[in-house]
């Protein structure tokens, strides 16, 4: 395309990272509303949920790019900042699950409760042809294919000795499922190391575009055509589970990508963001509680507690999510110092103790 050029960024615009934090959080919404919001209006028109995913992927692509090329950073950095963010809100989605199952019987409709969740505990749970469900939490799988691209690209930034082996190993611990998706993932890596930059007619041509194309391509329900027709040429697909839809997944990742790029070449447009910022970036930091908490939730609240009403129901829910954040997502500085402290302590601890 004329007038096309590609940039090497340093640091997400202003305006693309207000952006950026305010689709993570209706992304987030989505997905909550896509598991919820049937129970009290069957005729709804379905949400892309699933869609909400792949915007996921790619967004998480491109802030961990950004987060590996920042100055100092190691790979004992990058994974301490991982481990803070991921871990204290799933496993106490995880924990939470487990409690309610064991609480109310009726719940559980797994029959290894314990074992599905240690899967999903240490991200095993979608590797290989493998298929194991956190219990009561379906949205968790997403969690597993995250976790292994944050490994695999890990790899191949810091790793030296020995790379390709150490590749080899988490490719083949990953599977192929996880790895039929990680292009999207990569998308958004590709997107923040050589960001296109357009005109601003091109720019708002190509924002508007990808969103019409998205809505279309949900509205028309395209998956289920370009999986049906995968499934006819390529039977053994239907192992894939999460990711049969990689056809409509991988096209939807382009579009995605391109909706961002534009972003970019109209930040100086989305100033007026700034008006709201303090609003935006409050409720970005709920978005993997909001993703997280949600479904074990849902059956604390409709099964348990019978709350069959729309207004209650989300009450609820946003009050528990509000607490839950507040010991886990709110606190992920915390949870990174703390975590520095201990293996700074063991570390000196091991040269104390040596010969």
């Amino acid at each position: 395309m004329t007038g096309v050029r590609f940039i090497q960024q340093n640091a997400i615009a202003p305006g693309m990272s207000l952006y950026l934090d305010l689709i993570r959080f209706l992304a987030a919404l989505t997905v909550v509303l896509y598991h919820t919001w049937h129970h009290f209006d069957s005729a709804a028109m379905k949400l892309p949920g699933h869609e909400a995913v792949v915007v996921f992927f790619v967004l998480s692509g491109y802030v961990i790019a950004h987060a590996a090329s920042r100055p100092g950073i190691t790979l004992g950095l990058y994974a301490q900042h991982r481990i803070a963010r991921i871990l204290p809100v799933a496993w106490t989605a995880l924990l939470l699950a487990g409690v309610l199952a064991m609480a109310v019987p009726a719940l559980d409709e797994e029959s290894s409760l314990w074992g599905q969740t240690l899967a999903n505990a240490v991200f095993i749970a979608q590797s290989g042809w493998g298929w194991y469900e956190a219990p009561l939490n379906s949205p968790f799988w997403s969690l597993n294919y995250e976790v292994w691209y944050y490994v695999i690209f890990a790899t191949w930034v810091f790793v030296r000795k020995n790379r390709w082996l150490w590749l080899g190993v988490a490719l083949l611990l990953a599977g192929p499922k996880i790895l039929m998706l990680m292009p999207i993932w990569l998308m958004g890596v590709a997107l923040y190391q050589r960001m296109p930059t357009f005109s601003q007619t091109t720019a708002w041509l190509i924002f508007i575009g990808t969103i019409v194309m998205a809505a279309a391509m949900c509205w028309l329900d395209v998956s289920a055509i370009w999986t049906g027709w995968l499934y006819d040429v390529a039977p053994p697909i239907w192992r894939a589970h999460y990711s049969t839809q990689v056809l409509y997944d991988m096209v939807l990742g382009i579009i995605v990508s391109a909706n961002f790029a534009a972003i970019c070449s109209l930040d100086a447009s989305l100033q007026y963001l700034r008006i709201v910022e303090r609003p935006i970036r409050y409720l970005a930091s709920f978005t993997l509680s909001l993703y997280l908490f949600h479904a074990p939730l849902s059956e604390l609240f409709l099964k348990v507690m019978k709350l069959d009403r729309p207004l209650p129901f989300y009450a609820a829910m946003a009050a528990s999510i509000f607490l839950l954040a507040q010991l886990t997502e709110r606190r992920t500085g915390w949870y990174r110092r703390h975590l520095a402290k201990l293996l700074a302590a063991r570390s000196t601890a091991a040269v104390h103790a040596g010969p």
